[in-house]
């Protein structure tokens, strides 16, 4: 992946994809700490078990009314497709400045 690539490019993609991977972390961390901290016991009436039951009759409802989650699944797939395009094409234009930095211009005009 970084083969031929200059050094300061490598640095700070490995920097990038270091951050990233800690803040992924940290999110699933905060995420799965975070609901639980303030309820321990999962006793009826507790506020774990109301999320608990909140959680699963959203999953339940949402598994049964795919017509009605559409438009959200709908925007989250395009927000996805274009995050994709927008790496790959910041991919190909890095490939290209780096091509043209070494001197290796490739046109099809001439």
């Amino acid at each position: 992946m970084s083969k031929g690539m200059p050094e300061g490019v490598k640095t700070t993609m490995y920097w990038a994809l270091g951050i990233g991977i800690i803040a992924l972390i940290l999110l699933i961390l905060l995420i799965l700490f975070g609901n639980l901290s303030g309820n321990l016991g999962f006793t009826t009436g507790s506020t774990g078990y109301n999320d608990t039951q909140d959680v699963i009759l959203n999953f339940t409802k949402s598994a049964t009314n795919v017509s009605a989650q559409f438009p959200t699944v709908g925007t989250i797939v395009g927000v996805g497709l274009l995050l994709v395009i927008l790496i790959g094409l910041l991919g190909f234009a890095i490939s290209k400045m780096l091509g043209v930095a070494e001197g290796r211009q490739s046109s099809n005009f001439g």
